[in-house]
């Protein structure tokens, strides 16, 4: 691995127009992690010669698509039909909640939206698949937070937004030797006084979406370093969601 290169993550949850961006070194030290306009991000992500990227949502709509009587969990109307991608059919499959990704773009949810065009202008900065081509100079994936979290800890994680979810999340990538702060050292200052008049000092606990990000980024380091250590699921058709694992389980539960 080269030790020029670096890896970055993109989560899109921020809402208004906002990304959560994470950059590692080939030794998983973090050397950017900050929320940012979709049009920063490129900017930041245009000035890297050899970077890996993995983006934590699709980079294309359904082309061809799995066709089902009605899509899973939900109930259509008698005799319709609907498309979804081969991807997101296999990790619904696994138990692993996540959004579908319509057939078309506009109907898609504003983050989605938001994904789609950061894979159009990555490819415009020359950016090709890293799954067809992992030393490129310039490689970018497509991958799921929350599939990434479940693969690392081999199970559903606790909810992102809560507290115990965010340690989770924290403690799998400090496991994978990720540099980050441990948040359990942020729980041993808290005291009754702390919690009843509502004043947490929890920075050692990095935001939802910066730990999302994170998962990314580690995904992208992994694809590149330890080719052998991921999981792609999809198909050629309607593309590949990489994830941190060797193999996935069937089923994740709680």
């Amino acid at each position: 691995m080269e030790c020029h290169r670096v890896f970055a993550g993109v989560d899109l949850s921020a809402g208004k127009r906002r990304l959560t961006l994470a950059v590692l070194s080939p030794r998983l030290e973090v050397r950017i992690l900050k929320e940012a306009a979709p049009e920063d991000a490129c900017q930041e992500l245009a000035s890297c010669e050899r970077i890996t990227a993995a983006v934590g949502g699709p980079l294309q709509l359904p082309q061809d698509g799995i066709t089902e009587e009605a899509p899973i969990g939900e109930t259509l109307r008698a005799g319709k039909r609907t498309r979804i991608r081969a991807a997101d059919a296999d990790l619904i499959r696994r138990g692993i909640p996540m959004r579908r990704t319509p057939a078309l773009e506009s109907a898609a949810p504003a983050w989605m939206r938001s994904s789609l065009r950061l894979g159009r202008d990555l490819a415009a900065l020359g950016y090709i698949d890293g799954r067809e081509s992992r030393e490129a100079p310039r490689a970018v994936i497509e991958t799921c937070p929350a599939a990434c979290a479940a693969a690392l800890l081999g199970r559903l994680p606790f909810g992102r937004e809560t507290l115990e979810g965010r340690i989770q999340r924290q403690l799998a990538l400090i496991r994978e030797r990720v540099a980050l702060s441990d948040p359990m050292d942020a729980l041993e200052e808290l005291t009754a006084h702390h919690i009843l008049s509502g004043r947490l000092a929890l920075g050692a606990v990095r935001r939802a979406g910066e730990l999302d990000a994170l998962l990314a980024a580690f995904t992208a380091w992994r694809a590149h370093s330890a080719p052998d250590a991921v999981a792609w699921v999809g198909d050629d058709a309607d593309g590949w969601v990489c994830l941190p694992a060797r193999e996935m389980l069937e089923k994740y539960t709680k």
